[in-house]
């Protein structure tokens, strides 16, 4: 579980690429990557037109970052990990917002599960085109078409 930080730039959005800064928390305390993180998934927070929120996010995160409760000794696999720091975060934005905070399962549920079953189908799609070169879908919730020699009006 990571925060990403977001350069923009649309000419790299369109190609698919990330600029910006990965910030996660290891044994090694808060970490900041440009690179590295190429095959993670995404988990948008901000909603279209929330956008210029983004830099006021910036700087809490970078505050948040800081804290003592994320020095390299604190860390604990199990329980005081990166999950819990992207959580935290997370609940540290929406307790100022005055939204209601997150627990593990309603964040799990909420937002890394359907991104994980999204990316998921993008694997199976990739693995079957390179493997075979095509991929077919059926599409049962469409009507048949009309039978061969059959006229529509």
């Amino acid at each position: 579980m990571d925060i990403k930080k977001n350069v923009h730039s649309s000419s790299d959005q369109l190609k698919g690429r990330f600029l910006g800064v990965v910030y996660n928390y290891t044994m090694h305390g808060v970490q900041r990557d440009e690179a590295g993180w190429e095959q993670s998934v995404s988990i948008p927070l901000l909603q279209p037109g929330m956008f210029g929120l983004m830099d006021q996010w910036d700087k809490y995160l970078e505050d948040f970052s800081t804290t003592a409760a994320w020095l390299p000794h604190r860390y604990q696999e199990d329980c005081h990990n990166c999950y819990s720091y992207t959580l935290r975060f997370i609940n540290c934005i929406l307790a100022t917002e005055g939204k209601e905070q997150l627990d593990k399962n309603e964040f799990t549920e909420k937002f890394v599960v359907p991104r994980t079953r999204k990316a998921s189908k993008y694997i199976t799609l990739y693995r079957a085109i390179e493997e075979h070169g095509f991929y077919v879908i059926d599409h049962p919730d469409q009507e048949p078409g009309p039978s061969p020699g059959s006229v529509l009006c």
